[in-house]
């Protein structure tokens, strides 16, 4: 059986990375599987252990960038439990595609934590093409204060003191979220998404399809081992 083509699109909340990804699958007329990071995060990981709940320390725990000002800037540190999921995230990917399954998947290739390098190589021998979207940082931030003027946060399953706690650590991870993402400058193809809309993307993510991507297996050269393996 051939196998199934993957797409990882990479970026930070706001970089476009889902909306692409939903598009590019919908307007295929081939079949795509449509899997992501906030899906991964928001349903298949358990809510108390990640970021926003009580057993965060086993799982994705928000932790200053700097011992000495705990108010400041925070970072991701992955427990046993955060290490665990994202490799099982991986390898649900590969399983796709040794199944015969194309899938494209938003994701955040941070290198700290490993999660680049768990991925490289748990996909090793399938066919993948890397993408990143990554729009100026200025840009993002009022992207994405524009968006929370829209949304507001939903309160639906949260105290407006919980929504109001999770907006401020947000904001305190966003800085170290853009540098933790974009600290990789190997992809087979980089877009800024402030000069292309959705179906540019797509249209740019199509036409790279046509060549065999490359970047994964330079990546397998500049990382020769995961720390997760």
């Amino acid at each position: 059986m051939m196998a199934g083509q993957i797409i990882i699109v990479n970026g930070t909340s706001g970089s476009g990375k889902s909306t692409a990804c939903e598009l590019f699958a919908k307007r295929s007329s081939e079949f795509w599987l449509l899997h992501g990071i906030d899906h991964f995060l928001g349903s298949s990981f358990p809510r108390k252990f990640s970021h926003h709940g009580d057993l965060a320390e086993q799982g994705i725990v928000a932790r200053p960038l700097d011992r000495d000002d705990p108010d400041g800037p925070l970072r991701w540190h992955l427990g046993e439990w955060g290490v665990r999921g994202f490799q099982a995230f991986h390898e649900w990917i590969a399983s796709a595609s040794r199944s015969g399954c194309n899938i494209i998947v938003d994701h955040l290739m941070m290198v700290d934590p490993p999660l680049l390098q768990d991925c490289i190589w748990r996909l090793e021998g399938l066919p993948v093409l890397f993408v990143t979207l990554k729009p100026p940082y200025e840009a993002l931030m009022e992207r994405l204060a524009q968006r929370e003027i829209g949304n507001r946060f939903s309160t639906s399953n949260y105290s407006s003191e919980q929504v109001e706690r999770s907006r401020q650590r947000l904001e305190r991870l966003r800085p170290w979220f853009y540098e933790a993402v974009y600290a990789n400058d190997c992809c087979d193809l980089e877009i800024d998404t402030t000069q292309h809309e959705p179906e540019a993307v797509c249209d740019l993510i199509e036409q790279r399809r046509k060549r065999e991507g490359d970047a994964f297996k330079e990546l397998r050269q500049r990382f020769p081992y995961s720390p997760w393996r």
